[in-house]
């Protein structure tokens, strides 16, 4: 789209939809960067969706749960056997409804990262605008609990060891136990959702910083490597 040409309008549900067909087209419309109301509906969807599919989703998080009462047996710090209930109960909830509530913080500091990545290849990028480019981009994200319960419907539940088994990414091929937290930490970031979460990044920095889709993309990567050292330092200093 040239600059100059005026982007034809489009309501939420629009900017909703086509954030995953034509995202392009809607960082055109909203390029002044308006997104509270767009935020607080990701964060409804996010709700919805995560007690939608808990009943599904509950096999992985119980896994995760008794992984980390292993780890922790294996460091000499068994959990006391009235506080496993209340642990396993709070693993549940907090996976399918943890995503929900940090949402905004996600979007704050990672509006942080989007400046910086737009700095960096000579493009300019409003907090506010940074703030839209993540919430935007954070669409795809809302598939992961759908496919997480589909994996959940169609695995032997047996054979799951944790949450990386119910993502696609290449963190699944690796066993929990064994693999360092450093090593799974950088795996889940190569996640299918959070990569189309990236690509999108790239396209909103692209044409709200007003820069080529190339610097687009280098921006976006600036943006994962600050996401992924926030993943993987607490892995390794815990």
């Amino acid at each position: 789209m040239n600059e100059g040409t005026t982007p034809a309008s489009g309501g939420l549900l629009d900017d909703m939809l086509e954030i995953f067909t034509a995202p392009s087209k809607v960082f055109e419309r909203r390029r002044e960067g308006g997104y509270g109301v767009l935020l607080m509906v990701l964060m409804a969807l996010a709700v919805t969706i995560g007690l939608a599919t808990m009943g599904l989703t509950e096999v992985f998080w119980d896994a995760q749960f008794q992984l980390s009462m292993q780890q922790a047996a294996a460091k000499g710090q068994p959990m006391p056997a009235q506080a496993v209930e209340m642990g396993r109960s709070f693993t549940r909830w907090g996976g399918s409804l943890g995503p929900a509530v940090i949402l905004p913080i996600a979007v704050w500091v990672g509006a942080l990262f989007v400046m910086l990545g737009a700095k960096i290849i000579g493009g300019s990028v409003s907090y506010k605008q940074g703030a839209l480019i993540v919430t935007l981009a954070s669409f795809p994200r809302l598939l992961g609990p759908i496919i997480m319960a589909v994996l959940g419907l169609v695995m032997n539940p047996e054979s799951i060891r944790g949450v990386s088994d119910g993502a696609l990414g290449p963190a699944r091929f690796f066993d929990p136990l064994t693999t360092s937290p450093v090593v799974l930490g950088v795996l889940a970031n190569f996640e299918l959702t959070n990569l189309w979460s990236i690509a999108i990044m790239a396209i909103g920095i692209s044409v709200i910083g007003r820069v080529t889709r190339a610097s687009g993309w280098v921006g976006a990567a600036v943006v994962f490597a600050c996401s992924l050292a926030l993943t993987i330092i607490p892995a390794a200093l815990f």
